[in-house]
């Protein structure tokens, strides 16, 4: 029997096919072709017929299902007749002051093929997979309307994709080639750290995976948990923050350690530095712990309207490792550090339902109508659009004022970043409808009576005495600014004769 099979059909120069080889081809062809017909004609088709993709992905992942079967069964050809020929073949011995292992660099004709075949697979992987996980938060979102501007922002949170797949190919190559051995060697006291390419490419692969994990977690996960339970906005974020701290902590550890680094090491060596720029940035180091502190406390949190010391009143729009991000009344973006949210005083508009009280006064002239008054400020708070009907506004009576009447005008509201322009339209209607209703508004008065101090009217002698021809001079009466005249003093009574 295996003289049938070693039995040569063709001999052409260093190209020889036997029996064996026939058949092996004619077997490895057969089964290449009915796994690619498995793939085209039933999995795909019923991979489609579940989920949604646009045509041209789906005509691009058929060419390149065909181009894979035909490119393996090309290789597989070239190595069972043993014309694989190496085009280069490079090999490189270690030094004896390097530990690192040898390295050999080799490309057949096979080679190439599995390189182009890599690349294209990599490619229809990050059309194929970014599509599908598109369509399943489009699937989460489908209460709302789902426009471009959503699916770039959905394409962006799979960024992860394409750095991923690609650099998998590469360690495909760079296995395929035995560039993977491609070394540095790292010098470090005694000791020495090994560092090759294959590593490096490892490391990477593994933190663009636990990126796309985290994503996919706060995703869709995460997601679902937070519309069953209602978590507020601000709770949301603070969860996905500090999940994100933890994740990329540990992932930096495992991906230095995936790349051929030895932790103890490095974190000995690194120790008195650590400590020195420790002390050197003692403030950013506050700072980025207070963050964490408001992660967990949630003292505030995003989407607060928070009045900082100096009366700048904003809305927290982020809260950052090290500073938070605080949006003004003017629209304009502030970075706060986060000690200042923590060491200094804060006040917090956005309570637990939302709402809060603020006050308009106003003062009338003495004789006005109270009860119109009353009438008229309650109105003008209830009909304006951005306040409150429950609670329903309240007016007091303050105070009898030297030159008004002081009232008080007390409503809700939910607008707390623009506060003063609700404040400002109910001024605006409040003058208008006492103009209309004659009630008026007075301005400062006072009486201002001036009084002329007696004077002495002799003159003054050498010797410092005052003569008026041997009588004293009589004050003279004092004079009034005022309309009505003051009472004349009392006389006094002439001497009897």
């Amino acid at each position: 029997m295996q003289e049938y099979l070693d039995f040569q059909l063709l001999e052409y120069g260093q190209l020889s096919v036997s029996v064996g080889q026939l058949l092996a081809v004619v077997v490895a062809t057969a089964l290449i072709l009915g796994v690619g017909y498995l793939i085209l004609y039933r999995l795909l088709p019923w991979y489609y017929g579940r989920e949604s993709h646009l045509t041209t992905t789906r005509q691009r992942a058929r060419r390149t299902v065909r181009f894979v079967i035909f490119s393996f069964l090309a290789v597989v050809i070239l190595r069972i007749l043993d014309i694989d020929f190496t085009l280069i073949d490079y090999s490189l011995q270690p030094s004896q002051s390097d530990d690192g292992p040898p390295v050999s660099f080799f490309v057949r004709i096979s080679t190439l093929i599995e390189i182009l075949a890599a690349f294209i697979v990599a490619n229809v992987l990050d059309l194929i997979i970014e599509e599908f996980l598109v369509q399943r938060y489009k699937q989460e979102a489908e209460g709302s309307a789902f426009t471009a501007v959503d699916r770039r922002g959905a394409r962006l949170r799979f960024r992860s994709v394409k750095p991923l797949v690609n650099t998998a190919a590469l360690l495909f190559v760079a296995n395929v080639t035995g560039l993977a051995r491609l070394y540095y060697n790292i010098p470090h006291g005694k000791e020495s750290t090994v560092v090759t390419l294959g590593n490096v490419l490892t490391a990477l692969i593994l933190f663009f995976f636990i990126r796309l994990l985290l994503n996919l977690t706060t995703t869709f996960f995460l997601r679902r948990y937070y519309e069953r339970s209602k978590v507020d906005t601000g709770s949301q974020f603070a969860i996905n923050r500090l999940l994100t701290y933890f994740v990329y902590v540990i992932g930096v550890l495992l991906v230095i350690q995936a790349a051929g680094f030895n932790l103890v090491a490095i974190w000995t060596g690194a120790a008195a530095l650590l400590v020195g720029i420790g002390i050197g940035l003692q403030q950013t180091f506050n700072d980025l712990i207070c963050g964490v502190i408001i992660l967990f406390e949630r003292s505030v949190k995003v989407g607060d309207v928070v009045e900082l010391t100096g009366h700048q009143v904003g809305t927290i729009r982020k809260v950052g490792t090290r500073t938070s991000i605080l949006e003004t009344r003017d629209d304009i973006m502030i970075f706060v550090p986060n000690s200042k949210l923590i060491g200094e005083n804060v006040t917090n508009w956005s309570q637990i339902e939302r709402k809060a009280r603020f006050h308009v006064q106003v003062g009338v002239a003495y004789g006005s109508d109270t009860a119109l008054v009353k009438e008229i400020l309650l109105a003008v708070a209830a009909d304006h659009p951005r306040t409150l009907n429950s609670p329903p506004a309240i007016v007091r009576l303050l105070n009898f004022g030297d030159s008004s009447l002081d009232f008080d005008v007390i409503f809700w509201s939910r607008d707390f970043l623009r506060i003063e322009d609700i404040k400002s339209d109910i001024r605006f209607e409040i003058d208008k409808r006492f103009r209309a209703q004659g009630v008026e508004i007075p301005f400062p008065q006072r009486d201002l009576h001036i009084k002329q101090l007696p004077v002495a009217r002799a003159q003054v002698q050498g010797n410092g005495t005052e003569e008026n021809n041997g009588e004293a001079a009589a004050p003279p009466p004092a004079a009034s600014a005022a309309s009505t005249p003051d009472k004349a003093p009392p006389t006094t009574p002439a001497p009897d004769q």
